[in-house]
């Protein structure tokens, strides 16, 4: 079971949520290219949490995203991550902190985007991340 150790939130985030990825959508880009459920555990207003079993939908896969208030680009938090027993993400950037249990991180890049799709030249696309990684998904036959 993958569990959220601890997480800890020091910025100001509009939104920040973690979702369960059961599929993914690559004619759209940010949140809306990943089918799946939104973790009810996390949001905007959570500073800590701790001991989060992440266990509200069937699936391997996870991304918790947040996206900088006021909007800032740089300031986004992105961590993409699948089960992985006995392995510790231990992560911290632009203002959150999360250790999460029996997972290990997957990569974010813009290496992994098929250049053949209708959208990949389009800066709204290729430069979002959370569209990245669908695009790994998708090269890796994970969905």
């Amino acid at each position: 079971m993958v569990k959220i150790k601890t997480l800890t939130v020091t910025s100001k985030f509009r939104y920040l949520w973690l979702k369960y990825i059961t599929g993914i959508s690559l004619s759209v880009h940010c949140a809306g290219c990943f089918k799946g459920v939104y973790s009810k555990q996390v949001s905007p207003t959570v500073t800590n949490l701790e001991n989060a079993e992440l266990n509200e939908c069937a699936t391997d896969i996870f991304y918790l995203c947040g996206v900088a208030s006021p909007y800032n680009w740089s300031k986004n938090f992105h961590l993409a991550f699948e089960q992985s027993e006995g392995d510790v993400i231990d992560y911290a950037s632009n203002g959150i902190h999360v250790v999460i249990e029996n997972a290990k991180q997957l990569p974010i890049s813009q290496e992994d985007i098929d250049t053949s799709l209708k959208n990949a030249d389009k800066k709204e696309y290729y430069t979002c991340r959370n569209w990245q990684f669908a695009n790994y998904l998708r090269k890796h036959n994970i969905f």
